[in-house]
């Protein structure tokens, strides 16, 4: 009986300790599949594990120290892919099972899990209501002799919708207060509304202007684990997209007020300039990978990706301080014009073509400040005009006293390739020595790095 005992205890103890990750239970039985366990590092995933599955009852993923808290996925190859939560490295029984639609996946005891799945239920629910309620709203035609009243009518069928889903989100955190889900994911999907407050109400009159100041209102930015999910990386891409004023300067406020939240977590702020870079080296808008290059990284030592860096380094030829590359280029009569012989206090070396409309637009706002500096601005103007006549022709209309040149190759220049030009106008502001200062795709971005210089 001596001996009995610690036998039974040590059997008891192994078999509780045993499990040290995720088992899955396969009640059915997707042959062949790869099976991938992955995690969320914002909207991208990270493979952390995969097998080949052979008809096995059970299969096992174990815990490492890359597991750590946030949302992971389980794709069984190019079948289904379920989403799941991990914390604290939480032990869990989960199945894999046939259902009407396909596949189902469901944790067995996890609170974790039960409190989101119901949240992603809710979710549902609200997008289904959302849906409907766009395209009402799609529908409505402009010549309506009511419109205005039904689109006030949308709009408080909206209010009703978002705020019933706070609610809900809302017992959800009283349900599962502890539980990632309430502590991280409400606060990331929770709906900011005008209606909420007196003092918002007071201020805004629409949704649009109201997103725009306090669309991340319920965020905590110093929780770095609100980056261990998708839902971060659509907030931020859903306020560039619908929030942000369409200008560069507008633009460039949103990227401000993205990073620049009070308390922000170094992660997190890194994580953000990893998803901003990656989106405007994208559109190739070198412009804003530059101001964040000027404004957010410095000589700070943030964890930022090496693919972050490499895009930055391709988009931004030039960082605060760099001397611009010695260049001469021929002007109207072919005489080599070099931009040394810039002479202001501030200098602007700009790209432009008589073709481009928008830079037809912008150019005349130029002239109009280079007119009121009086000798303190220089402009060099290349040109990416290929046919001569039709530049003169438009330095001559606008007669632009500045210095204009052009080598007539247009896209082809290798001055593009040293300056990092891939659009058009793109401007480069530079002190009285050509030492880089700021880049810009428009007046107005260029007037407001000129406001700094001055101030400074």
């Amino acid at each position: 009986m001596k001996h009995f005992l610690p036998i039974i205890f040590l059997l008891i103890f192994n078999s509780a300790f045993a499990q040290e990750g995720l088992r899955i239970i396969m009640d059915t039985k997707p042959v062949g599949s790869v099976i991938r366990l992955s995690k969320y590092v914002g909207d991208m995933t990270v493979p952390l594990d995969s097998l080949r599955y052979r008809g096995e009852a059970e299969i096992n993923f174990k815990y490492d120290s890359r597991f750590t808290d946030g949302v992971y996925v389980v794709d069984i190859g190019e079948l289904e892919s379920f989403q799941l939560i991990i914390v604290n490295q939480e032990n869990m029984v989960a199945h894999i099972y046939e259902s009407g639609a396909g596949m189902a996946f469901k944790p067995d005891q996890s609170k974790e899990n039960d409190a989101f799945n119901i949240m992603m239920n809710l979710s549902d629910v609200y997008s289904s209501s959302m849906d409907t309620l766009n395209t009402a709203t799609k529908f409505l035609s402009d010549f309506d002799p009511r419109h205005a009243t039904v689109m006030d009518s949308l709009e408080l069928v909206y209010h009703r919708i978002a705020d019933a889903y706070n609610n809900s989100l809302g017992l959800l955190e009283n349900l599962f207060p502890e539980s990632y889900s309430a502590q991280v994911l409400v606060p990331l999907d929770k709906i900011p509304l005008r209606s909420q407050k007196p003092e918002w109400r007071a201020m805004f009159d629409n949704d649009p202007a109201f997103n725009h100041v306090h669309y991340f209102a319920y965020i905590n930015f110093n929780d770095e684990r609100i980056i261990t999910n998708p839902y971060l990386s659509n907030k931020v891409l859903d306020y560039l997209y619908n929030y942000t004023e369409r200008s560069e300067q507008g633009v460039k406020e949103s990227i401000d007020k993205i990073l620049s939240m009070p308390n922000m977590h170094p992660k997190v702020q890194s994580f953000l300039i990893d998803l901003l870079v990656d989106f405007f080296a994208d559109k190739e808008a070198a412009e804003f990978i530059d101001h964040i290059n000027r404004n957010y990284l410095g000589s700070c030592d943030l964890p930022l990706s090496e693919e972050t860096l490499k895009k930055i380094n391709s988009s931004v030829k030039f960082k605060s301080g760099d001397q611009l590359p010695q260049i001469k280029i021929p002007n109207q009569t072919n005489h080599q014009v070099p931009i040394h012989g810039l002479t202001g206090d501030l200098n602007v070396v700009v790209f432009w073509a008589s073709w481009c409309p928008h830079c037809m637009r912008e150019i005349p706002k130029l002239q109009e400040l280079y007119n009121e500096m009086q000798g303190k601005l220089g402009v060099y103007a290349i040109s990416l005009d290929t046919n001569k006549t039709d530049w003169i022709n438009a330095i001559n209309g606008m007669n632009l006293r500045w210095l204009n040149v052009n080598d007539l190759k247009g896209w082809q220049s290798e001055t593009l390739t040293q300056f990092g030009v891939t659009s058009s106008p793109t401007l480069f502001l530079v002190d009285d020595k050509l030492r880089f200062l700021g880049r810009a795709s428009s007046f107005d971005g260029l007037s407001e790095l000129v406001r700094t210089q001055l101030a400074e």
